[in-house]
């Protein structure tokens, strides 16, 4: 293992250990705007938890430490934007954000990472991705039932938000490629991840994929 994979799996390392990390929190606080949901909410928080102990496990198990503080302050403009969600009593915005954008990125994050993944991550990785499609799952029922009310709110929420997450991808670009995976596929896949998402919420496809191909301009603009 040479020093520049070394240097890069830090960083990514340390975007799971936090993304993950921070999926607890806003669990934590969503289990606040949807008191009628509090014990299954403060149980998918707990999964997340699980999950930061389980990739930070990764990292020693390679002896390579996470950069955190990196990865705090990538993710920091969307924490914030969630919180002013939760603040202002916004849900749908605040499930917006964790439960599309941050799972169908973490979903379409780990399938791309699993063909390279070392022998101890896979079976974490899998068992993860498995979780991530229940936290996806809630998200989608709730606004779901309430559709096609919600569905300016989804979209306004979606412009704001996963430029956000287009940013963070784009100043790992080159971390990623060095521990093998492709930025673009990652791209694509999360793309793919969130229609299916975006659809089962109540989007017509020809919605979907208006809504899609906006956000895969955003990524060509910031030159994913």
């Amino acid at each position: 293992m040479n020093c520049a994979y070394r240097d890069a799996y830090s960083r990514i390392n340390a975007l799971v250990i936090v993304g993950e990390g921070l999926a607890d929190s806003h669990f934590r606080l969503l289990a606040g705007l949807l008191p009628e949901d509090r014990d299954d909410l403060m149980r998918l928080a707990a999964m997340e938890g699980h999950h930061a102990r389980d990739f930070s496990g990764c990292g020693k198990q390679l002896g390579i430490r996470p950069d955190l503080p990196l990865a705090r302050r990538l993710f920091a403009p969307l924490h914030r934007l969630f919180r002013e969600a939760v603040s202002s009593g916004d849900r749908v915005s605040a499930l917006v954000i964790q439960c599309l954008i941050v799972e169908s990125f973490a979903v379409a994050a780990y399938r791309c990472y699993q063909p390279v993944a070392d022998a101890y991550a896979a079976p974490i990785l899998q068992t993860v991705l498995d979780d991530e499609a229940e936290h996806l799952d809630y998200g989608e029922r709730w606004l779901a039932v309430r559709f096609p009310e919600v569905a300016a709110p989804i979209a306004a929420c979606c412009e704001r938000a996963v430029p956000i997450v287009l940013a963070v991808l784009n100043a790992v670009r080159a971390d990623l490629t060095a521990i093998g995976i492709d930025p673009a596929e990652l791209v694509g896949e999360f793309v793919g991840c969130f229609q299916a998402a975006i659809e089962m919420v109540g989007f017509e496809p020809r919605q979907a994929r208006g809504l899609v191909a906006r956000l895969a301009g955003q990524a060509v603009a910031v030159g994913v």
